[in-house]
């Protein structure tokens, strides 16, 4: 397949996608692009006289923060419905929003059975139907199941990197330990706590 390179001002992203990524691998991801540049190219589609990602959203995300001005893509001559079944396939790893994944697999009933749904794609018709079940349940429920999963989310560790010298890092583990934490994450926690409790009483004393 041919690979034109294109200006990030003329792709946008979809708004059916529910593959999400949480921070600490998004930075991972950043971090990855700009030690070895951006290898892989987006899969995009025509859309008038724009592009619309298929296949890379947060890549391209990534290469922006990274103020990149042109990316390498892919440009497959589909509509809308065969690109949600390309970003299915092309998502299948990760974390999924389960109310946007429904309502795209709703979009592409509406054209093909569920039968031929299971050869275009990696579910089978047991997993499309409980899918489609969830568009059934009250609007209260979808809310709940969406919040639940936000939360993991934001719940989700991360990891910190920081840099000191061997000769300063007795002096942060012996901070830490002034803290009545067994856990260093916590302790570390309590000391970054405690400091801008004290710049906020000292920015309310001035």
């Amino acid at each position: 397949m041919k690979t034109e390179r294109i200006s990030v001002n003329l792709i946008e992203e979809n708004e059916y996608n529910p593959n999400e990524m949480d921070e600490n691998h998004y930075l991972k991801l950043v971090q990855n692009i700009k030690k070895k540049g951006f290898r892989k190219p987006l899969e995009v589609r025509k859309n008038g006289e724009r592009y619309t990602i298929v296949d890379g959203a947060h890549r391209f995300r990534a290469c922006k923060e990274l103020g990149y001005t042109e990316v390498d893509c892919i440009v497959d001559e589909i509509d809308v419905t065969e690109a949600m079944v390309d970003t299915l396939n092309a998502n299948i790893h990760g974390s999924h929003n389960p109310y946007k994944e429904a309502l795209m697999f709703k979009q592409i009933h509406d054209r093909y059975t569920l039968q031929d749904i299971e050869k275009l794609t990696v579910f089978n018709q047991g997993e499309l139907k409980d899918k489609l079940d969830l568009l059934g349940l009250p609007a209260n429920v979808q809310k709940q199941i969406e919040d639940m999963q936000e939360k993991e989310q934001r719940e989700a560790p991360i990891v910190l990197t920081f840099i000191v010298k061997e000769t300063d890092k007795q002096v942060i583990m012996d901070a830490l330990d002034l803290f009545e934490e067994s856990d260093k994450n916590k302790a570390l926690l309590s000391m970054c706590k405690s400091v801008l409790e004290k710049q906020v009483k000292s920015d309310g004393t001035e």
